[in-house]
């Protein structure tokens, strides 16, 4: 049985009410293709959005594209595609883009930038020139935040006609992302870059099965998958498979991950290096018993070695060991899941691990560096149009890009694991930002990662970045407030 999101589940009902009556979309004339989509039963987000002819209008997108290396992952696959190819995501995104341009009179026009130049980069250049180039761009955290500080970017509340309380935008996601209630950055469903972002925990069913290991998805629902539970179990696992006597790269481990897992069990437990206050700007909220312990506690399991194989600086290899069936566990992003299709046995996917198990939820962060968020310069001139196309953009793609980004992270072996499918409705469901992680205020990010993979003492390195953190908050916050 196919897994279905929770928002497919949303568009169902409303579909349903829709056709009770209870709503009448866009009474508009008889050249109106809404019409005929209500009247064919079709059920979709992107019908009860009033209808315009845009007129032919181009709208211009710079993207992340051709990047060769690790980060060739993070390169935008959602937003255009030529023709159809049998691929679940090329296909989608390109039904999308064909209904929409068609059915609206707009073009889709992308220009793809490869690292080591970045989308950001390219805005930044053509804002303080002052000119019209580009309408939207998505690029990661590190690469957009400091245009925030120098006023080049859109609160896209001001946009038109973008409905942000609708489910496709997340409105609670936007609740982390907002500074002084204003919204620079933001992802919708019509972007794939942070769900695919998103860090979990992957794990090798036969293994597991091998060591009599307990249903981890029952553990999960049962909220007892904590930091704690996963590092008993990657105990007592690592094995000198090739009698070398030396645990290396082609040995058994209990988990492989990276230094970075410090920072997303931080962001797993509910705790930030930044939090906000009662009028939404940042203030600081590391420095608490909690969250010391959550960074112990870290330490403690990725620093030993009878149960953890920390890969860095070499990420590629870490998406070799899970693979290659030689770990048990493996935290890293979902958009690694393809990569995976030829594993010789089956494998799982489960959420981070929370704290404790009276924590409330659980909570799952992308790559602060690199999963890419949403930004409109604002050198923009046509804010009507630009709107009410991203509007369109995040509906449609209820229907044509999240059930293909399901079938993508729940295929293998002619096999679907709906059990994983229930997994990544917890973690679609649980994300959360840290925007004291992506302005990295006073290099805390740094200091969270150094204490829970290194075994950094944190008081003497918190006490030391502390004050120049409090001073680059208040700056921003001035910034925020015209002052």
């Amino acid at each position: 049985m196919k897994q279905i999101s929770i928002i497919l589940l949303i568009t169902i009902l409303l579909g349903i009410l829709i056709s009770c009556g209870e709503n009448e979309v866009n009474p508009q004339s008889s050249n109106d293709p809404n019409n005929d989509a209500a009247e064919s039963g079709e059920i979709s987000f992107e019908n009860q959005i009033e209808y315009m002819n845009l007129s032919g209008y181009e709208i211009r997108f710079v993207v992340r594209g051709g990047t060769t290396g690790d980060l060739a992952v993070f390169d935008c696959i959602d937003l255009y595609a030529d023709e159809l190819i049998g691929d679940l995501i090329n296909d989608a995104v390109y039904e999308r883009n064909i209904f929409l341009e068609e059915k609206y009179n707009f073009k889709i026009n992308v220009t793809t930038i490869a690292v080591p130049d970045y989308p950001g980069n390219v805005i930044r250049r053509s804002v303080m020139s002052s000119e019209d180039l580009y309408d939207v761009a998505y690029d990661g955290f590190n690469w957009t935040l400091s245009m925030v500080q120098e006023n080049m970017l859109t609160d896209l509340y001001t946009l038109p006609h973008i409905n942000f309380s609708k489910p496709y935008w997340r409105e609670n996601i936007n609740k982390d992302l907002s500074l002084g209630n204003k919204l620079y950055l933001t992802f919708g469903e019509h972007m794939l870059s942070i769900n695919a972002g998103l860090y979990g925990v992957f794990f090798n069913k036969a293994i597991a099965e091998d060591l009599d290991v307990e249903n981890l998805y029952n553990t999960v629902r049962d909220n007892k998958w904590t930091i704690e539970k996963y590092y008993n179990l990657s105990k007592g696992v690592v094995t000198d498979l090739n009698g070398d006597g030396i645990f290396d790269f082609y040995d058994l481990w209990g988990t492989t991950t990276q230094t970075h897992n410090a920072y997303t069990f931080l962001i797993a437990s509910g705790e930030k290096i930044a939090d906000k206050d009662e009028n939404d700007f940042l203030e600081l909220s590391l420095n608490n018993p909690r969250a010391v312990s959550v960074l112990e506690l870290s330490a403690e399991f990725l620093m030993d070695k009878t149960a953890t194989m920390i890969v860095d600086p070499d990420a590629e290899r870490l998406w070799r060991i899970f693979p290659e069936g030689r770990a048990l566990f493996s935290e890293g992003a979902l958009m690694q899941t393809p990569g995976m299709r030829n594993m010789e046995v089956d494998f799982g996917i489960l959420p981070n691990p929370k704290f404790e198990e009276t924590q409330e939820r659980y909570y799952h962060t992308p790559s602060v560096w690199n999963a890419c968020l949403m930004l409109v310069p604002v050198t923009i001139t046509q804010p009507e149009i630009i709107g009410y196309i991203l509007e369109l953009l995040a509906a449609k793609s209820t229907d044509t890009l999240t059930p293909a980004y399901y079938d993508l992270q729940l295929t293998h072996k002619l096999t679907r694991d709906e059990e994983s499918g229930k997994m990544l409705d917890i973690m679609f469901s649980t994300v959360t930002f840290d925007m004291g992680a992506a302005f990295n205020f006073g290099g805390l990010l740094s200091m969270v990662i150094n204490v829970g993979a290194r075994g950094t003492n944190f008081a003497s390195s918190y006490q030391s970045a502390e004050n120049r953190a409090q001073v680059e908050i208040d700056k921003l916050t001035d910034v925020l407030k015209g002052e």
